[in-house]
């Protein structure tokens, strides 16, 4: 299947995108959604471990990002209509998923189009000034990391608070084989700080609360069931590997080139790209020694 109707919703312009019509439908239909969300989720079922209470203006929800059906979870967090901002074209446009966040509210942002990027950031400010809530997934795409709680934070989400007013709420989804858990934080006003500190704030909230839940509800193993000749990082392969198995649309090398990456930050395949160029030689045998 392929959902022509939304190409529209790439157009630059969000008065021609988002309408007060749709937030007045959407938050409408809002409820019998996140009341069908648990039975269209196989893969995990979500227990809310702490909601804090939202303040009845408008809100930013800051989720974290790692698996199949964590949208889906964030959805039953917040608690209340909210447009998500979606930049998964491919699942947008060729799957039913694509129709089901359309009814729920959505922004479409075309990660490889830096004028999209820009102007998902009035269309969000739009939807709040209309009187609804935004999701956004502030690391920009899935965290694969196996050291980082919480990937680099886009700043985008700075913006659309600075320019609405709205407070951000993080919320933090976490699943451990057929379950989910969930924690949404008190709302704060990410503006009260500089860009910067605002950004590395929001962060350490993310990252505490997916502590949280993996200190509780995930698997405590022993070295001993981990055999002798298989590294850490295959077990790491593996596992993500098995997440991507329950994506049927997933544009690896949209995804891979999209993770926020601080400025003078050098990724290891950047600082190592030398080498494919070096011509190997008695003086320069040691950079070809395994251990580098």
């Amino acid at each position: 299947m392929y959902n022509k109707f939304l190409e529209k919703y790439l157009d630059y312009i969000p008065e021609k995108v988002i309408s007060k019509k749709g937030v007045i439908v959407r938050k409408i239909i809002s409820p019998v959604l996140r009341f069908v969300v648990p039975f269209v989720t196989p893969n995990s079922k979500l227990t809310a471990v702490r909601r804090a209470k939202l303040p009845k203006k408008p809100v930013i929800f800051a989720a974290t990002h790692g698996f199949r059906e964590d949208v889906e979870h964030t959805v039953v967090m917040a608690g209340r209509q909210a447009y998500m901002l979606n930049g998964s074209l491919s699942h947008v446009f060729r799957s039913f998923d694509g129709i089901t966040a359309w009814l729920a509210g959505m922004v479409i942002i075309d990660r490889t189009d830096k004028k999209s990027r820009s102007s998902s950031i009035d269309k969000l400010v739009r939807v709040l000034e209309l009187g609804s809530s935004v999701i956004m997934y502030p690391e920009g795409t899935w965290n694969k990391s196996p050291n980082e709680l919480i990937s680099g934070l886009f700043p985008g989400i700075y913006d659309v608070a600075k320019k609405s007013g709205a407070l951000v709420v993080p919320v933090a989804t976490y699943r451990n084989g057929k379950r989910a858990y969930g924690i949404s934080e008190e709302a704060f006003d990410i503006c009260s700080y500089d860009r910067e500190q605002g950004i590395q704030i929001l962060r350490d909230k993310m990252a505490t609360m997916q502590y949280e839940l993996m200190e509780k509800y995930g698997e405590i193993c022993s070295r001993n069931e981990f055999p002798y000749g298989k590294k850490a990082e295959e077990y790491w392969n593996d596992f993500i590997d098995e997440l991507m198995t329950q994506v049927e649309f997933y544009d690896y090398e949209v995804e891979l080139n999209t993770k926020y990456r601080p400025k003078g930050i050098t990724n290891p395949k950047e600082a190592f790209a030398f080498m494919d160029d070096i011509v190997p030689n008695k003086n320069n045998l040691f950079l070809f020694r395994k251990h580098l």
